[in-house]
């Protein structure tokens, strides 16, 4: 009877103990609360988006630290409330870099359920976006030293994850972060960094075209025949006229006495992930083979019902100022293609480390058989398929991509009309910033987000 009893003790404290790590397995955030925060986008409400995040705090809990703050901070940001925006955003930047030794412990716990155990990282190009978003607060708010320090932030961060993965990612540069340094170094007048970044960004955008199909934005070609001839450098003047015969620039010398306007649009919302599943045959003690299921995240795209914009600066004063310039949006960061790639690119090591678990549960499953008896062996069975899910956490609150547009006018006051277009060429939403004054020299960036209909 002792032996007997001894077993079912047995038996039942492993299967509290398991259901205790299925607890704990299924750790990610709520995402109840992402339905109303889109909603409340679509229509423009970031700063009650940014309320609902604030109130779903609890359900965020300590290991989804990081996804609370660069919620807030994406909601803050189209709110106009850069400063605090920026600060969320250092705060989840401080969360990573604390998290970046794992314990032990966690990494225990992630072997024997799945990785939502685990405090939540971010992806690589969520790291970066960090200090993309940061950057264009700072411009924003016109404080060109402070968007710089975020902008060289991504080249440091993409160096080291490249290192830590042997070089074997495609996405080795952000071009966008380097196209935005180029802008920023030439508004504080430092046209020999500003080529440098430039010609960064014209390799970078060289890349995107053939890894994520973004084509090299149609100004940049401009810029750099503007900065070769400005530096007096003639052998690479003459090389970027032989590249781009038909490419009309205006001398630095003469945009001095103009104004730029750069447009930011953020449409569409980032990718989600889902789980995939493979089977891994691996030897059992009998001398044949056991198929393990496991899981693996993948990316899958939302659709972005905006397909680009046309944006009109209308001279208030029209006799004054020679009349209206339009220029339409051109694609500077598909975050969505970034996104499926860069996870692709680390799939093997998730593999990897998927199917290590999957053994150490089957491992599990048949020791408990073994000494406990068919009831534990069915437990710890039950245990390993309920637990088996991959982690599909991420930055939801990202749009899907990123469009710029530049427009050079004359200074003055200016309304700036911003149209909408869906993938047939239909309007789909008009916005208006009157009264906007644009100076001698000066660079504007203004920005705006827009989902598209619901």
């Amino acid at each position: 009877m002792i032996s007997i009893h001894w077993c079912v003790m047995r038996t039942l404290s492993l299967i509290s103990a398991f259901v205790g790590l299925l607890v704990l397995s299924g750790c990610g955030p709520s995402v109840q609360h992402y339905v109303r925060v889109d909603v409340l986008q679509s229509r423009q409400q970031f700063a009650e988006a940014e309320t609902v995040i604030v109130k779903h705090k609890a359900e965020y809990g300590a290991r989804n630290a990081v996804l609370y703050h660069l919620d807030r901070a994406m909601m803050l940001h189209l709110a106009g409330q850069y400063n605090e925006s920026s600060q969320a955003l250092a705060q989840a930047e401080n969360r990573i870099e604390a998290l970046y030794t794992q314990s032990v412990t966690a990494g225990a716990g992630a072997m024997l359920s799945n990785d939502n155990t685990l405090p939540y990282e971010g992806e690589d190009f969520e790291k970066v976006m960090i200090n993309v978003i940061a950057s264009l607060n700072y411009a924003y708010l016109g404080q060109w030293d402070e968007a710089l320090v975020e902008a060289r932030k991504v080249d440091h961060k993409l160096s080291l994850f490249n290192d830590k993965y042997e070089k074997k990612n495609v996405y080795k540069r952000d071009a966008l972060a380097q196209y935005l340094s180029g802008m920023l170094y030439e508004a504080k007048g430092e046209l020999n960094d500003a080529f440098i970044s430039y010609r960064k960004a014209y390799e970078a955008y060289g890349d995107y075209r053939k890894n994520y199909g973004t084509p090299i934005p149609p100004m940049l070609p401009a810029d750099l025949l503007r900065l070769t001839a400005a530096l007096r450098l003639s052998e690479e003047h003459q090389d970027y006229l032989k590249q781009f015969p038909n490419t009309r620039w205006i001398p630095a010398k003469e945009l001095k006495g103009q104004s730029e306007l750069i447009f930011v649009s953020t449409t569409g919302r980032s990718p989600t992930k889902t789980d995939f599943f493979i089977d891994a045959p691996i030897p059992d003690k009998k001398g044949g083979t056991y198929i393990l299921r496991v899981a693996l995240p993948k990316f899958v795209p939302l659709p972005d019902k905006v397909k680009t914009a046309e944006v009109h600066l209308i001279p208030v004063d029209a006799a004054g100022s020679g009349g209206a310039t339009s220029q339409r949006t051109f694609p500077a960061e598909d975050i969505t293609a970034i996104a499926k790639k860069n996870l692709e690119d680390r799939i093997a090591r998730i593999t990897a480390k998927a199917i290590a678990r999957a053994v150490v549960k089957y491992q599990m499953s048949q020791t408990a058989q073994k000494e406990l008896g068919p009831l534990a062996g069915l437990a710890t069975n039950v245990y390993n398929v309920a637990t088996e899910q991959s982690d599909k956490r991420s930055w939801r609150t990202l749009p899907g991509q990123i469009q710029l547009a530049r427009l050079v006018v004359p200074p003055g006051m200016y309304t700036i009309a911003v149209e909408y277009y869906d993938h047939t060429n239909g309007l789909i939403e008009r916005k208006t910033f009157p009264s906007v004054t644009l100076k001698a020299g000066e660079k504007r960036f203004l920005g705006y987000r827009v989902l598209g209909p619901q």
